[in-house]
């Protein structure tokens, strides 16, 4: 069993992420994301990955993306950046922790359905 639910959710979701930060990175809204510029190409490369295929080496940069997105955002609205202040919780910010958290989720449960599938003899990185 190749493609889940999860492993859809996934890759949609972070397709999604990844046109979010094209957007935050272009400065059409009313700030512009230095960090959103660095993720979106990364986001939607590993979305374009796991789309084409649904293996480790496809999942393992798209979990790396989401965390590091989800530590930046965590870390601006808890203490800020370096050099900025605390980012306020506004619509963006609380949609993108809300994307990461469903990719991530979205992963999880591709990776139970898959062992599930697999049942308990096989390896746990087998594809």
């Amino acid at each position: 069993m190749n493609h889940t639910g999860g492993w859809r959710v996934a890759t949609l979701l972070m397709t999604l992420l990844g046109l979010c930060q094209l957007w935050w990175a272009s400065g059409l809204g009313d700030r512009t994301s230095v960090s959103a510029m660095i993720f979106a190409p990364l986001s939607l490369l590993s979305a374009l990955a796991l789309s084409r295929a649904n293996c480790l080496e496809t999942r393992l940069p798209v979990v790396a993306c989401a965390a590091s997105q989800l530590l930046v955002t965590t870390l601006a609205l808890t203490v800020g950046l370096p050099g900025q202040s605390r980012h306020p919780v506004d619509v963006p910010t609380a949609s993108a922790l809300l994307i990461v958290l469903g990719v991530l989720l979205a992963i999880d449960a591709d990776r139970r359905a898959r062992a599930r599938s697999a049942g308990a003899t096989s390896a746990p990185y087998a594809r």
